[in-house]
């Protein structure tokens, strides 16, 4: 069992644990993250982006491991940084919409969190 630390604006942790940002998630993605993180046995930080704080939000996305934006339920903060945010190596974007955009400028697209299994490493 790994010990799993929630972080919410404007907090943040300095320490060596594989960081996860959550970008607006419902609890699908939440329980995904749940069952993706089950059996790791390391420090896990989940940063959790909730409302708005925009320059955490930037500062935080630099420093994660793995960042999973929920396009389809972001607010509109959000959604004018969208473009630049799916353009970085570590987001991974998901959204209902059949046809977006942001396919030019990112192949980070998922339908749900099983897809980043392999693609995420845990630390040891």
């Amino acid at each position: 069992m790994s010990k799993i630390s929630v972080i919410t604006p404007p907090d943040k942790l300095y320490n060596k644990a594989y960081s996860f940002v959550l970008i607006y998630p419902n609890d699908d993605i939440k329980q995904q993250l749940q069952n993706l993180i089950a059996d790791w046995d390391c420090a896990i930080n989940v940063y959790l982006y909730e409302e708005e704080a925009v320059d955490w939000l930037l500062d935080i996305v630099q420093s994660a491991d793995a960042v999973i934006l929920n396009l389809d339920d972001s607010d509109t903060e959000v959604r004018d940084l969208a473009s630049y945010l799916v353009s970085l190596p570590n987001v991974f974007w998901l959204t209902k919409g059949e046809i977006s955009v942001y396919n030019k400028l990112s192949v980070n697209r998922i339908y749900n969190l099983d897809t980043i299994g392999g693609t995420v490493e845990k630390k040891q």
